[in-house]
């Protein structure tokens, strides 16, 4: 029979896990932006005062370390300046994060003057500068390109709003309107987690937290632990990706160590001038939804599950680039790559399904705005309208599956965007079909080089001319259509020359 604490740890870390799963669901329905209250390109979170992460919540795997990482890189930067009311905000690829666009907001709770749990939340944008409304640009080769940076800043200090911090964000933003009241909608759902965690406290006390907290890591470590491979000295594999002219391989070696899983990129290409780089946070996500795989969803998101997981990142490759290389698309390029090296090295080398399904694909990437200059505010519109089926069953791969497909009645009502197609086509087959209804467009779109071999196709015509695959701030007018062919999923290669890459029987 377990303890009686072991029952109460369960229930103190359950209300915990309450709070941040309410705070996203609070803000998908008090937030403007379709991204987060359609797509839920968002994640949530509970830290500690030395920013532990305590549970999250999140749309999608891209965030499994940077919601934690991004809060670490504000904590130290304000270390000895924290108090009561701060709101601190940062928006940095080389800060925690993953790419551009992407904002974390961290509501630091005292009580009785000493720093406790925290809820975060992290969010992608509508818009925050670059030279494309929505930040994606194929063409990118460096940061700028693709959104503002945002150090680590206080946009509330003592409980008190930051004007010329504000004011300095939102003049950066071609949808300023949109964006304040999202880091409104923000700072909201942080306050009401707030109150949730005061109240769990009040009740339990620090000390009982505290053990319910450590009781839930290690459970998680062991339930992670449980689920890796043994009987090798290493796991070896490595996949390559092609996409604009940019092309590379992802190399990785794998060893166990106790409780500890190592995972060396050692040798992953060099980092490329273009923005399919993958940040620390993005590389490490990847890497371990492919390890994790399917149990992904059902384990908890802490600190027990992330520290399992050591990492060599070599600065200056594709997986780990420097300042101010792009990344923007990163996490759809070498980051499938990533996670099909990963796979690769798990299954044996082998090409063949094995004990870990893929998790990786190809997806293409659209952006549709006004032209810029025509309007006040230029709102871009992200269109999620199918998915190429897993190379292991029918659904989106588990890189690709945190977000919802939008509807055809709320594209129509809120973009003037006509759906008339969406259907399956045979048993792997999706075709999706757009028509532009009214107004002038632009649009930046971006296929994969690897789509081919998976069935992936775009193609937009408009006045009478066709264009296929990725193109970057296409003029369209009324009457265009885009076009979209999803199929099975191919994923991403593995490496062509496997010399050296086997793993070895201990």
């Amino acid at each position: 029979m377990p303890p009686a604490h072991s029952i109460e740890d369960q229930i103190i870390y359950g209300k915990i896990a309450a709070v941040s799963r309410h705070a996203g669901e609070q803000l998908q329905r008090i937030s403007r932006s379709p991204l987060i209250a359609e797509s839920r390109a968002f994640a949530a979170g509970i830290v500690t005062e030395t920013a532990g992460l305590v549970h999250q919540i999140q749309g999608e795997a891209e965030h499994l370390y940077a919601l934690r990482a991004s809060t670490r890189a504000m904590y130290d930067h304000f270390a000895y300046d924290l108090e009561e009311g701060d709101v601190l905000i940062s928006a940095d690829v080389y800060k925690g994060g993953t790419k551009g666009q992407m904002l974390t907001m961290v509501l630091p709770f005292f009580l009785e003057g000493e720093l406790t749990l925290s809820p975060v939340i992290r969010v992608q944008l509508t818009d925050l500068a670059g030279e494309y409304p929505g930040g994606y640009h194929p063409e990118a080769f460096e940061m700028w390109q693709e959104s503002m940076r945002i150090t680590p800043v206080k946009l509330y200090s003592g409980g008190k709003l930051q004007r010329d911090v504000q004011r300095f964000v939102l003049a950066n933003s071609r949808t300023p309107e949109l964006l304040a009241s999202d880091l409104d909608a923000l700072r909201a759902s942080l306050l009401q987690a707030q109150t949730g965690l005061r109240s769990i406290i009040q009740a339990y006390g620090l000390s009982k937290v505290a053990r319910a907290i450590g009781q839930m890591k290690a459970h998680t470590q062991g339930q992670v632990l449980n689920l890796l491979p043994e009987g090798r000295k290493e796991w070896c594999g490595a996949a390559d990706f092609s996409a604009s002219k940019a092309s590379g391989r992802v190399q990785v070696r794998m060893q166990r160590e106790g409780n500890l899983w190592k995972a060396d990129f050692t040798g992953s290409a060099s980092q490329v001038e273009a923005p399919f780089n993958c940040s620390e946070a993005t590389t490490s996500a990847c890497a371990v939804a492919a390890i994790l795989a399917e149990h992904l969803e059902s384990l908890p998101v802490n600190d027990g599950l992330l520290d399992v997981f050591e990492f060599k990142l070599p600065a200056g490759s594709m997986v780990n680039p420097v300042y101010p290389s792009a990344t923007a698309l990163g996490y759809h390029t070498a980051g499938q790559a990533v996670a099909a090296a990963v796979t690769h090295a798990l299954n044996g080398s082998g090409n063949g399904e094995g004990k870990f399904p893929a998790v990786h694909g190809a997806a293409p990437l659209t952006v549709l705005y006004a032209p810029i200059g025509t309007q006040k505010q230029t709102v871009p519109v992200f269109l999620e309208l199918g998915y190429t089926a897993s190379a292991s069953g029918w659904g989106p791969p588990v890189l690709h599956s945190g977000r919802r497909l939008a509807s055809a009645e709320e594209l129509e009502w809120r973009s003037g965007l006509r759906m008339t197609q969406r259907e399956l086509a045979g048993d792997e087959v999706m075709e999706v079909r757009v028509e532009l209804l009214d107004g002038s467009w632009e649009t930046c779109i971006f296929v994969p080089d690897q789509a081919d071999s998976s069935g992936l196709s775009v193609a937009v015509e408009s006045c009478g001319e066709v264009w296929k695959g990725t193109v970057t701030g296409l003029p369209l007018s009324a009457g265009a259509t885009i076009h979209y062919t999803f199929a099975r999923n191919g994923g991403g290669r593995p490496a062509e020359k496997e010399v050296g890459l086997h793993g070895t029987k201990g």
